[in-house]
């Protein structure tokens, strides 16, 4: 049996969390035969510990370039051993596998950190992930008004350093970029709607590639 790769993109507030849970929770009921992973990224590697880290202290200042760099492949290498350890192993088992970000974040979200360091971020990015990366085989792109983004993130105990409205605007754009060049595996999700309809819709999404 194909294990299918489902990841769930959008700026930070969008629900993905939330999401992920009812999603998962509604698979497991109309197909219960299928082993189901709920994964993310940053993962649990030694790279994604210090990710962790580091996204959830302020930042005191501008990032050198070597900064910028150390970050972005500390994204990279994150990926290449979630991939290696948890993601391939599974698809192979037949799994089905949620994986809360993904690939798509490091591009979109670098891609702004990186905007007037390298000649189209979002490009450059994808370029290097593009020879060694897992493709989806589908994309759940939950898409949000920046500002109420900021107002459901307000009320977190910790504001990470990419919580601002100004930077989830550009990546924002930088998401529907990416669903531009990929609309055949993106797939829309309005996530300024109830919980239940985005689990819902995004629900249905998967459904269709299980028939």
């Amino acid at each position: 049996m194909k294990g299918l790769l489902i990841t769930l993109e959008g700026i930070d507030g969008s629900g993905k969390s939330t999401a992920i849970r009812h999603i998962a929770a509604k698979l497991k009921e109309l197909v219960p035969e299928r082993t189901l992973l709920i994964t993310a990224e940053p993962s649990n590697s030694a790279a994604g510990r210090i990710l962790r880290s580091e996204i959830l202290r302020e930042s005191t200042g501008e990032l050198s370039f070597a900064e910028h760099m150390e970050e972005l492949f500390l994204f990279m290498a994150d990926h290449a051993r979630h991939l290696a350890d948890t993601i391939i192993p599974s698809l192979e088992a037949g799994a089905i596998v949620l994986c809360d970000r993904y690939a798509d974040s490091t591009a979109a979200y670098q891609g702004v950190t990186l905007k007037g360091i390298v000649p189209d971020p979002l490009v450059w990015i994808r370029e290097i992930y593009r020879p060694w990366n897992l493709r989806p085989d589908r994309t759940l792109l939950f898409l949000l008004d920046p500002q109420l983004s900021v107002q459901r993130i307000s009320s977190r105990s910790g504001r990470e350093k990419f919580e601002r409205q100004e930077f989830l605007r550009q990546v924002d754009g930088n998401f529907r970029r990416l669903a531009s060049l990929e609309p055949e595996r993106f797939v829309i999700i309005d996530a300024s709607l109830d919980e239940d309809a985005v689990a819902e819709s995004a629900v249905s999404s998967i459904l269709e590639m299980l028939t």
